[in-house]
């Protein structure tokens, strides 16, 4: 099997900003159950059979539920130095875009770290100021960096395709206009604007 149309897209769709939707097949003539959004982590291959009985080379995709973690996100200081925020994005964006051989065992610890890896970054990236408003931070965390949320612009909650593209730095505020104000959907394709602009320099 290659990595071509839906097996590409599968293992690619944090990099083309897509979700990925699982649907269980309840048998012949009795539908499909709605599972819920995923990601994919890590994939392997193994030897199947398929649908005429012979033996080959499957691919089998580590799906996992994305989680609300965005409250955990640690502090990262807004004066990174160019060089750092320079290794912080090829970080990020190689986390978001390398889904590799694995094993189901390492598949969860795998889609940690990305999310790690590309929230640290587009904290710094922000350097301190709100990437949807551009207003410094409202506060400072006791360490002394400043208080901003990552908010995945894709997606149907928070959540969406760990990668720098899709993911903004906000304050609180614009959080939550984001997710629950009357001009929500504008503002969240402002912000998604505003990355594709940062991303593509």
């Amino acid at each position: 099997m290659d990595f071509v149309r839906g097996n590409r897209a599968i293992r690619d769709h944090a990099l083309d900003g897509k979700d990925l939707h699982l649907f269980q097949a309840l048998g012949k003539g009795e539908g499909y159950r709605y599972l819920g959004r995923f990601v994919c982590s890590t994939w392997e291959f193994r030897e199947g059979v398929d649908v005429n009985g012979y033996e080959r080379q499957v691919i089998v995709f580590h799906l996992i539920p994305p989680e609300d973690d965005e409250e955990a996100s640690e502090p990262t200081s807004p004066t990174a130095s160019l060089e750092m925020l320079d290794r912080l994005q090829e970080r990020a964006r190689q986390a978001a875009t390398e889904v590799r051989e694995r094993t189901p065992r390492e598949a969860r610890r795998r889609y940690h770290e990305r999310s790690a890896a590309v929230r640290e970054y587009v904290l710094a990236r922000a350097a301190g100021s709100c990437e949807s408003c551009g207003r410094p931070a409202p506060f400072r965390r006791q360490d002394g960096t400043a208080y901003l949320e990552p908010h995945h612009t894709r997606g149907l909650s928070d959540g969406g395709p760990d990668h720098p593209r899709w993911v903004g730095a906000v304050c609180p505020n614009c959080h939550q206009e984001i997710h629950h104000g009357a001009e929500r959907d504008e503002k969240n394709r402002g912000l998604q604007r505003h990355l594709g602009v940062l991303e593509e320099a």
